[in-house]
């Protein structure tokens, strides 16, 4: 199945204007692929765990936003295995079961289909290194002659280049090397740099039928079986590969094992198994996208098109696992720190204490091809960095990493009441400044072209202002002054408070009276756009409106029109834009639903919130390994039975994956208030067929909390029934009392 890949996601450009052919991004259907990653390396495979030859795609072998590897076949007698199952549950490795069609046999006779055994079996075992392991058994009665041939291929092509966004060119063409036992591909980049992906097998094997082929004959027994092992290093360096020593490919990943990392994190056992398999898929794919920077880690946006660093993406992601794993959320903020902007630079979106979109390194990077490899078109980033900030302090209980941050705090304030508001009337605003095509036309995270309209299906022109960067500004702004005040500067903290509520004043500008909801935004004409959208639940997220307002919002996203009952959709089923195929036109974003459902709970729409988790579980039920994809289309679950997936979305994605987890805190109840040494579980609500969850290692201002919830009964409601503290914490229960969120100073 071919089709046209989404303009953007999580930032993307735009290809050249009426290219000669399509992009290899565009010929793929990523619901029929198989992922492995570890930190910086991935590989995104058909199925059947090949990579095409001869024809373009975007599958391969990556590191560093490079493809080292763009070709991998195999073939038995110079015939195509056919596939029995895959599986990649891990994350790290990966296993193809493959069998034969009816086969050719020197002498006449036919080998009779699936009579041989052929498993692959690939792993990342270093930093650039990876493994695969052949084996092939047959099943026959009588001894086997076979040739099994290794196609291989590769490019060292840019992932901004395989998606069209800037020229592919590779002048120099890419040289190979036959070696003693295997292969090496090896080019001279464009910006000077080496890089070779060098194959060895752990036996002797031939040449194939070309130059990038490798042979292996095979003798069988009746009943028989050989095992071979190649090894891909892939190089990148001053000089060419093979000249020196190479440590960084040759050292062993230290990461855990996939379950002794569940095993260090914060664990949730419940007593329905399917719900337990959807959050083991949720965690162990955060895990994949994991990524390093230097000496930090980060959530990686998606896996292939954005396997990097995304500032709002790797922000929300971190923000969802906080109950999890919440070094990340520190990792990320210092990482993002150390990127903020420091100049006005109109080609790459930059301003002074604007963090940061999009950052891409590799060939591109250092030539300076797309602004999209350092690139800070996004409205929003900057106070969601912000809000994670505060909550992380609300986890850790101490003003350690505020205090640190304090110098970049004070920039990105600095930006969204300046260069954030370009028109002063205190709200914060875009227009993309970099040259034409080459930037981001829309810059929240509805970021495509077309995703920001108006109820006549019309574009919005910019400057645009989003109401969803107005409720996070709202949020970074109240729980920020908290900080300040705790930390002596109680002016600050003053000052914060009085600009929240004046922020908080101004969102009136985004209701609509005759809709009796709030609009997505405003372009340059001031008038707000009338399309019901999903914007407004972020409102509720931020908890920006008062009670009444909420209710508005919640019977506007709780409707026909916008939920679907998978999820909520980006834009209504009657708005005159709305496709539910369309990127941000109608499609189901799992991220999206996560944070309006979190922002329903803290309102006290409890059943809204219930309908909504529930929804979401049963998606990822259906879908692939239990995978929750970036987004599936919008379609209603009265027309098909399980969501419908939309091919090129990302699997997995940082904020789809990151949107369980986070359901599992806000359905608990799990309110963090380590600064004053306290967890407060208020109300906990969960899915229907829930009676029972245990919480264990659950981290907070230094201790460690087990949990217990249990449901006394069918329709009852679930009570914690032990709290086990390790540490100087208390756990406080709130079971009643207003569900309006707190009115106190700091909200």
């Amino acid at each position: 199945m071919t089709l046209e890949a989404h303009a953007t996601a999580a930032g993307a450009g735009h290809p050249p204007a009426a290219p000669e052919e399509p992009p290899p991004a565009t010929l793929v259907n990523l619901a029929e692929t198989i992922v492995v990653k570890e930190e910086n390396v991935f590989v995104v495979c058909r199925r059947d765990g090949s990579l095409p030859v001869g024809t373009p795609h975007p599958l391969g072998v990556y590191s560093d936003d490079c493809r080292f590897l763009s070709g991998h076949e195999l073939c038995v007698n110079g015939v195509r295995p056919r596939l029995l199952v895959a599986s990649a549950a891990p994350g790290s490795e990966s296993v193809h079961e493959l069998t034969n069609p009816a086969l050719p046999l020197p002498g006449g006779r036919v080998l009779p289909l699936q009579s041989i055994q052929l498993r692959l079996e690939r792993r990342v075992v270093g930093r650039c290194e990876l493994e695969e392991t052949l084996l092939v058994h047959s099943y026959d009665r009588e001894p086997l002659e076979l040739e099994l041939d290794l196609l291989l291929d590769a490019d060292f092509e840019p992932m901004l280049a395989i998606r069209g966004i800037v020229e592919r060119d590779r002048p120099a063409g890419v040289a190979v090397e036959r070696l003693e036992r295997g292969l090496r591909f090896a080019v001279l980049g464009r910006d000077g740099r080496h890089r070779a992906t060098t194959i060895a097998a752990d036996r002797d094997c031939g040449p194939g039928e070309g130059d990038r082929s490798l042979r292996f004959a095979l003798g069988l027994p009746p009943g028989g079986e050989e095992t071979i092992t190649l090894r891909y290093e892939l190089h990148e360096g001053d000089g060419p590969a093979g000249a020196a020593p190479d440590p960084g490919s040759r050292t062993r990943a230290t990461r855990r094992t996939p379950e002794a990392w569940l095993q260090e994190r914060t664990t949730v056992v419940t007593d329905d198994e399917l719900f337990n398999r959807v959050l083991r898929r949720s965690l162990l794919d955060m895990r994949m996208l994991h990524s390093r920077l230097g000496g930090d880690g980060y959530y990686a946006a998606g896996v292939p098109w954005y396997a990097t660093l995304f500032g709002r993406d790797s922000l929300i992601a971190a923000t969802q696992m906080l109950a999890f794993d919440p070094p990340m959320a520190a990792e990320t903020l210092r990482v993002l720190a150390g990127l903020i902007g420091t100049r006005d630079d109109a080609a790459h979106d930059e301003e002074p204490g604007k963090v940061l979109h999009e950052l891409r390194v590799g060939e591109i990077a250092r030539l300076g091809l797309s602004p999209l490899a350092r690139y800070y078109g996004t409205v929003d980033a900057t106070p969601l960095f912000l809000c994670l900030l505060s909550e992380h302090a609300d986890w850790s209980g101490d003003l350690s990493l505020f205090r640190e941050l304090r110098g970049a705090v004070d920039a990105m304030l600095g930006w969204i009441d300046g260069p954030g508001d370009r028109d002063g009337d205190g709200l914060l605003e875009y227009a993309c400044r970099a040259p034409e095509r080459s930037g981001l036309r829309n810059q929240g995270w509805k970021d495509s072209d077309e995703g920001v309209l108006d109820e006549r299906g019309v574009p919005l022109e910019p400057p645009i202002a989003l109401v969803e960067p107005q409720a996070y500004a709202l949020r970074a702004k109240r729980r920020l002054a908290r900080l300040f005040a705790l930390d002596g500067d109680d002016a600050r903290a003053h000052a914060l408070l009085r600009d929240a509520g004046e922020l908080r004043a101004r969102l009136e500008r985004f209701w609509i009276p005759g809709r009796g909801y709030y609009s997505m935004g405003f372009g340059a004409d001031r008038r707000p756009s009338e399309a019901l959208a999903s914007n407004q639940g972020h409102l509720l997220w931020g908890t920006a409106l008062p009670q009444e307002r909420a209710q508005a919002v919640r019977d506007a996203l709780m409707s026909d029109a916008m939920f679907s009952g998978w999820g909520i959709r980006t834009l209504g089923e009657a708005e005159a834009g709305y496709n539910p195929v369309g990127y941000h036109l109608g499609t189901v974003w799992p991220h999206d639903t996560a944070m309006i459902a979190f922002g329903l709970r803290k309102y006290g729409f409890d059943d809204d919130f219930a309908q909504i988790f529930e929804a979401l579980l049963e998606a990822a039920s259906n879908a692939e390994a239990y995978r929750l994809p970036e987004l599936f289309a919008g379609f209603s679950r009265t027309e098909f039975e399980t969501p419908v997936p939309y091919p090129v979305a990302c699997q997995p994605q940082a904020w789809a994956a990151g949107a369980i987890p986070y359901l599992v805190t806000g359905g608990l109840g799990l309110v963090p208030d380590g600064l004053r040494r306290r967890l407060r579980v208020r109300r906990p609500s969960l899915p229907r067929w829930l009676n029972r969850v245990e919480v264990s290692g659950l981290r907070i201002a230094g201790a460690r909390v087990d949990l217990l919830f249990e449901r006394a009964g069918v329709g009852e409601q679930v009570a914690l029934t032990d709290a086990r503290i390790d540490g100087d914490v208390e756990v406080v229960l709130e079971i009643s009392g207003s569900r309006e969120p707190s009115s106190g100073r700091y909200g």
